[in-house]
């Protein structure tokens, strides 16, 4: 900067506590100095209000038995909510005291747009019902199939999950 205006700038030492900076040289050079400091000084304030803006907080609380369905397979799911919505995502650690804390970073729209987003998971989720469906054994490898075609089938065909539960003797919905 000094030499871009031709001129000599001394900045006290942070120890000072000094608002005071002193520009030295030509008096024609002075005013150009003086305007592109403030000019510095107005896009640095302007960089600290948007880091401010940039750190709001939202807490949620989402049952910890959903964590990992919001944070998906390999963290898919929550990568996207991440780059959709421009935020950082955290979930609580093992030993944290409030499991079903999650925080979400950034700006406050984007934070309650990511939030809405976590809800609607959640939400789906809990439209879901598990039932046990009893069967006789002989007829479990007809449903399942060759190589679980059959019931393959039947998942995509309702959207369900079946699991069979051999120490029951059932098939499981959900």
């Amino acid at each position: 900067m000094m030499e871009e205006y031709e001129v000599n700038i001394a900045v006290p030492p942070p120890e000072h506590q000094s608002d005071v900076i002193k520009i030295t040289g030509l008096a024609v050079n002075l005013e150009r100095a003086q305007a592109g400091i403030l000019e510095r000084v107005r896009e640095l304030q302007a960089e600290q209000e948007d880091r401010a803006l940039r750190g709001f907080k939202l807490i949620m609380s989402v049952d910890p038995k959903y964590h990992p369905k919001i944070i998906g397979r390999k963290g898919a799911v929550i990568s996207q909510i991440r780059k959709d919505h421009d935020v950082n995502i955290q979930f609580p650690d093992k030993g944290d005291e409030n499991q079903d804390m999650i925080s979400i970073t950034g700006y406050e729209r984007n934070t309650e747009s990511a939030k809405d987003a976590i809800m609607k998971i959640v939400a789906d989720l809990e439209e879901m019902v598990s039932e046990d469906i009893n069967l006789d054994h002989r007829v479990h490898a007809r449903i399942i199939g060759g190589r679980g075609k059959a019931i393959r089938k039947i998942m995509e065909e309702f959207k369900v999950k079946l699991t069979h539960l051999a120490h029951a003797g059932g098939v499981v919905s959900h």
